[in-house]
């Protein structure tokens, strides 16, 4: 009965009993919207064996392709429609360029993608090519590259920049990317990294100035309204931060690079199921990301119930990091409560100060042995305070992380990038002699340019009276302890 009703559903259809070059289309296109690349390409290519000279569907095929990674035979499948099948189909130097850029070939990339701007001035992908322009670090208005800083040579930069963030050294990265952006004033990507070092240097202004001008100018850069987003976290700006954060869920991004920054922010904020939905898509497309991509790919899907994909991309992590083990996000213990050797010395001594108010062992008799001078001297410091006599301006530096303690939870998650700032000034200021005298006016100095970086609206004067100082004084020590702020 079910058989025969089932048959007569089918009889009603559109679809006939020989399928049509149409019909096997269309059920492709289902596939394709599920998802489903795979059965998507195997129905469009039927169709296109029925109908080979129907240049959607030879389009379509190709946009498949692009999406698993065959970036080479769906542009030949584009040359052909553009040759051949229908030459007015212009945004096909779009689909091409797209292609081109994967493969590394930018100069064909930029050829395709200004003759696609130069055929359509108000076409459908026009943002997305001037995107892809920007990613590829061509100028829009065609002028030759700077021949003492030529394309790979301002790849080159833009690495060197990206590590010098990832090693905290945020002056040098300033430094470099503001020599870049004056001599390319419309490469974006050199502006939003500029912006994420003003930001972690603690010019907040500056970095949302930038952030700014690149909106302005190119209004949806995806990667600024991420960093934007990473601002509002932590700076705790919640409302902003949810108002961007549910703007950002519609967004659809093309790119690779641009579904990775998507999913990477939405992980970063907290947002895991959506973060999820976005790397996983990149995994099933073929995607090969580096250790950086599995870290957020592990997090967001420990956090959204999918433990075996966790684990799994925890070990790809762990291939290339073999220092991160231990440091799993299902693990209870946070990163910074277990003393480890990758560790910036900041978060050791943090650890060590947490560990004393704890009365714990502090990890044994003897510090480990990849501790320096000053964090050997800190743990000696807190296994025999108050008598330990030494090293007074290291004691007054633990007087000052005292104080501040009185109104700051040292074990709340808000408040840990205060404790941060304040060890990387002990450990900078202790390697270089600092005397560490005022405990009062620096507990007052660093609390202040804690909520500058916060962004919170605080006057000098209410902190001083705060802790006791005048505010001449606190200003004395504000400047003393921004030379050891990275």
């Amino acid at each position: 009965m079910k058989k025969g009703s089932k048959n007569t559903e089918r009889m009603g259809k559109v679809y006939p009993f020989n399928p049509t070059g149409e019909s096997y289309y269309r059920r492709g296109m289902v596939m394709y919207q599920r998802g489903q690349l795979d059965k998507a390409l195997k129905y469009i290519k039927r169709a296109h064996e029925l109908e080979p000279e129907e240049p959607m569907i030879v389009v379509q095929i190709a946009i498949i392709e692009t999406e698993i990674g065959e970036f080479a035979s769906s542009n030949d499948r584009l040359k052909n429609v553009l040759n051949t099948l229908d030459p007015s189909m212009t945004e096909i130097h779009y689909f091409m360029a797209n292609n081109f850029a994967h493969l590394g070939l930018f100069q064909e990339a930029y050829k395709h993608a200004t003759a696609y701007l130069d055929l359509n001035e108000d076409g459908e992908f026009v943002e997305d090519a001037e995107d892809l322009l920007e990613l590829m670090s061509l100028e829009e208005d065609d002028e030759e590259w700077d021949e003492d800083l030529d394309q790979d040579e301002l790849i080159m930069h833009q690495e060197k920049a990206g590590k010098m963030l990832a090693e905290g050294n945020f002056k040098e990265a300033i430094e470099l990317l503001e020599e870049v952006i004056e001599r390319f004033p419309d490469y974006w990507s050199a502006y939003n990294n500029l912006a994420l070092a003003y930001f972690y240097f603690g010019e907040t202004d500056q970095a949302t100035a930038l952030l700014t001008e690149v909106l302005n100018r190119n209004p949806g850069n995806l990667h600024a309204l991420c960093n934007l987003a990473v601002f509002y976290h932590y700076q705790e700006r919640v409302d902003e931060l949810d108002e961007l954060m549910d703007a950002l869920e519609h967004v659809r991004p093309f790119l690779y690079e641009h579904r990775f920054k998507l999913g990477a922010t939405f992980a970063l904020v907290g947002r895991h199921e959506k973060a999820y939905g976005w790397l996983k898509s990149l995994v099933k497309r073929g995607f090969e990301g580096d250790a950086g991509f599995y870290f957020w790919l592990s997090h967001s899907a420990w956090h959204s119930g999918h433990e075996k994909v966790a684990a799994d991309a925890w070990k790809r992590v762990l291939e290339e990091q073999p220092e991160k083990e231990g440091h799993e996000p299902w693990n209870d213990q946070s990163d910074d409560t277990v003393l480890s050797e990758e560790m910036y010395p900041e978060e050791r001594l943090f650890v060590l100060f947490k560990e004393s108010l704890l009365n714990s062992s502090l990890i044994g008799e003897e510090p480990p042995a990849y501790f320096t001078s000053v964090e050997e001297d800190y743990f000696h410091l807190l296994r025999s305070a108050p008598d330990y006599t030494s090293q007074r301006p290291l004691f007054r530096a633990h007087e000052v992380v005292l104080l501040l303690k009185h109104s700051f939870d040292a074990a709340k998650e808000e408040n840990k990038g205060l404790f941060y700032m304040w060890f990387h000034i002990v450990f900078y200021g202790s390697e270089e002699g600092y005397p560490f005298k005022n405990v009062p006016a620096l507990a007052a100095a660093v609390e202040y340019s804690w909520k500058k970086v916060r962004a919170h609206r605080v006057s000098q004067k209410e902190v001083a009276q705060k802790h006791g100082v005048s505010v001449a004084t606190m200003r004395k020590y504000i400047n003393d302890i921004q030379n050891y702020l990275p």
